[in-house]
């Protein structure tokens, strides 16, 4: 081969390993680049999650309060049904329950809706009718029907639930309410009123109802102290996460 022809080879040879070595540099720079903003990690923006000071993780979204309260009986000492839990208070010139009190100071503090669970037959006025009307709807099963519709159920991510606690256990028509709509993915946070006894087992009903949804620690507070609970109810939401 001629000496001429071995350089031209050689010339070629060093241009391609050149051309080689530019094109990986370029390829590694912008890899680089890309891996670099931000971190590697995605910044999710739509996140609803966020840490309380406990670190529990707790959903945040639109919020509906509801909640169920037999109002307008005053028989019993102090304003207070022990059974039922139900005060006559002043809102807007309105009788209001405790259970209605305290679902007011809640939404005041988070926001959201408001709605009553009422029953398509309202309860009767008398207490002792009331309380037998109760005891044969838990001898029984029976759930009465409730004519309180929220068309939008599926839009809302946490739903404060209000009840008075009725001889222990959740009122019929708070467990026909909760029959009526799929609670999957949901927060629940419970809130209780009642004539000394606590929250008996209405969260283990509430949990057994709606089991694939959170159900955060209840609230629960006598009836006669429901409306000076402001604070305390505060002091609750602050610990769950909520304010």
């Amino acid at each position: 081969m001629k000496k001429s022809n071995k350089i031209v080879i050689l010339f070629l040879s060093v241009a391609m390993a050149m051309l080689l070595i530019g094109v990986y540099s370029v390829k590694k720079i912008k890899w680089k680049s890309s891996t670099s903003r931000s971190g590697s990690i995605p910044i999710d923006n739509t996140s609803k999650t966020h840490l309380t000071d406990g670190q529990k993780t707790v959903n945040t979204g639109k919020i509906l309060v509801t909640y169920f309260s037999r109002v307008g009986d005053t028989s019993s000492g102090d304003g207070v049904d022990a059974v039922t839990s139900a005060s006559l208070r002043a809102g807007d010139n309105v009788p209001i329950g405790n259970t209605g009190v305290i679902a007011n100071m809640i939404k005041k503090a988070v926001g959201g809706d408001i709605v009553q669970i009422q029953t398509v037959t309202p309860y009767p006025k008398d207490y002792v009718a009331t309380r037998n009307q109760y005891k044969k709807e838990l001898a029984s099963g029976y759930m009465p029907p409730v004519g309180t519709k929220i068309e939008n159920m599926d839009s809302y991510d946490i739903v404060y639930l209000g009840y008075p606690t009725w001889g222990m256990r959740l009122p019929p028509a708070v467990k026909s309410f909760l029959s009526e709509y799929n609670f999957s993915g949901k927060t629940i946070v419970p809130f209780n009123t009642n004539g000394g006894y606590g929250l008996g087992d209405t969260v283990n009903s509430i949990k057994e109802f709606c089991p694939n949804a959170a159900v955060l620690e209840a609230f629960s507070v006598r009836g006669k102290e429901a409306a000076s609970s402001q604070d305390a109810v505060h002091a609750w939401l602050h610990k769950i996460g909520m304010v």
